[in-house]
């Protein structure tokens, strides 16, 4: 687990750059800002130590959320995901 948010009275789980949450229409929207967010940006900067909680903080002003828990991840796999988020979707 990387990061925990709460909107409202719902909780939401960041790890990987993926969001997962209880209701599936607010995963929805959390995950399409931090993909939308991540094709602007390119996500977090390469080697950065905790990408997840980086994009949790930027997405934050989107959909506004508190921050309840963070934690590093362990292994490579969150860094790893953004690498293929930042390719670019070309139509065909």
């Amino acid at each position: 687990m990387s990061v925990i948010v709460r909107i409202g009275r719902k909780k939401a789980i960041l790890c990987a750059a993926r969001w997962r949450c209880a209701d599936l229409r607010l995963e929805e929207q959390l995950q399409a800002s931090l993909d939308i967010w991540v094709q602007k940006t390119g996500g977090p900067p390469m080697g950065h130590k905790d990408p997840d909680k980086f994009a949790a903080e930027a997405i934050r002003h989107e959909i506004e959320y508190e921050l309840l828990m963070t934690s590093r991840p362990k292994g490579r796999s969150a860094h790893t995901a953004y690498l293929s988020k930042r390719q670019i979707r070309l139509p065909f």
